[in-house]
């Protein structure tokens, strides 16, 4: 600080004290979020869990036989593709009718292809 620059804080508020004052409330955790933290990672969990089981047991702990081999995996495969071609078609509607608006929602469509195509992509590798 120069000579003639008066100090910012006058009074009782040292620079680490107006830190603790400011950042106390961060600092504070509700416990609802902490439970709401250990439901997720229990959550997180049992999805590993899931695919570790899948990848041991192959796709029969899903209950497919023979008859049905793939029936679950498809399904979801399809699903994951027709949301990505959704994406696609959404975009290409809004450009073609030169919608002035289209910008934003175009991001969005583009963004759910692209999610998509790599939930789709994921099948295969599972």
């Amino acid at each position: 600080m120069s000579e003639g620059t008066p100090p910012l804080l006058i009074g009782r508020w040292t620079d680490a004290s107006l830190t603790d004052a400011l950042l106390e409330p961060t600092r504070r955790r509700p416990r609802v979020l902490t439970v709401l933290l250990g439901v997720t990672g229990l959550g997180t969990l049992m999805l590993f869990a899931a695919i570790g089981w899948t990848f041991l047991g192959g796709i029969g702990t899903w209950g497919n036989n023979i008859p049905v081999g793939w029936g679950f995996a498809i399904i979801n495969f399809v699903w994951w593709i027709g949301i990505g071609h959704a994406g696609t078609f959404i975009s290409a509607v809004l450009l073609l009718f030169e919608q002035p608006w289209r910008n934003s929602l175009n991001r969005l469509a583009e963004a759910m292809t692209l999610f998509a195509v790599v939930q789709a992509g994921l099948f295969p590798v599972l």
